[in-house]
């Protein structure tokens, strides 16, 4: 099962409870996990010595450092596997079936994530979408992506903050898609997920729903206990159910 993946999960040091719960979930597809944390907000461990746990970078959820991390924590996962392809996870997603899901591995050229629409109303050169985790990639992929860092595709023209939403250009999931377009890597949207938040009684109502009647499986994003245990309880339905 999962022949010749490793799993990755991004996070900082106040992400150690939500890694801590989610983590049956990391460990179930019973491949190597490497747990990749900024130098100013390390997780130097966790409940299971099996994780490998890597600082490098720093911490941030938008601005230019947070891409410079992004980028080293891809040649992290380059230099310190030997695994052919990868499930890159946020603190707050996650693969809900054990077996990831077979399509996945049919192509090596391709970037799968849950694609969600870019309101941002700039101009843009490239499709106004943005790349939500997780993620799963082959290692030319990797590869590809490390080198497009270098030199990441234009977007936005004269990019803005819009309402509560920071500036696009300075996101990591915008900027995946820059350095997939810069390498000409295709990025399909998972066929079996879902990316919204689940804080609110009706939003996790939703998820619930996705996961339980139409077998979503590669969520974003789980940020509370009764978020994570109420989506692993549907997918437990949909399996009885739908086998």
């Amino acid at each position: 099962m999962n022949d010749d993946t490793m799993v990755a999960i991004s996070a900082y040091a106040g992400d150690l409870d939500q890694v801590e719960m989610i983590l049956p979930s990391y460990l179930h597809h019973g491949c190597p996990v490497m747990l990749l944390t900024p130098t100013d907000a390390p997780i130097e461990r966790v409940s299971h010595a099996g994780v490998r746990c890597r600082s490098i970078g720093l911490k941030g959820w938008i601005g230019p450092q947070t891409l410079v991390r992004h980028r080293l924590f891809l040649e992290t996962m380059l230099r310190e596997s030997h695994q052919g392809w990868f499930l890159f996870n946020d603190s707050d997603s996650v693969c809900l079936t054990p077996r990831i899901p077979a399509y996945l591995y049919t192509r090596k050229d391709v970037m799968w994530s849950n694609v969600v629409l870019d309101t941002n109303p700039g101009a843009s050169n490239l499709p106004k979408v943005a790349l939500q985790p997780p993620y799963f990639f082959s290692r030319f992929v990797l590869e590809r992506m490390i080198e497009g860092c270098k030199n990441p595709a234009p977007s936005y023209h004269c990019p803005t903050p819009h309402g509560p939403l920071p500036v696009p250009t300075e996101c990591i999931d915008h900027f995946i898609l820059q350095i997939c377009a810069a390498m000409g890597i295709p990025c399909p949207n998972f066929t079996n997920g879902a990316s919204f938040r689940t804080e609110s009684e009706g939003d996790l109502a939703v998820m619930s729903d996705l996961v339980r009647r139409h077998g979503r499986v590669l969520i974003h994003s789980v940020k509370k206990p009764e978020a994570y245990y109420s989506l692993v309880a549907a997918h437990a339905d949909c399996r009885r159910t739908y086998g």
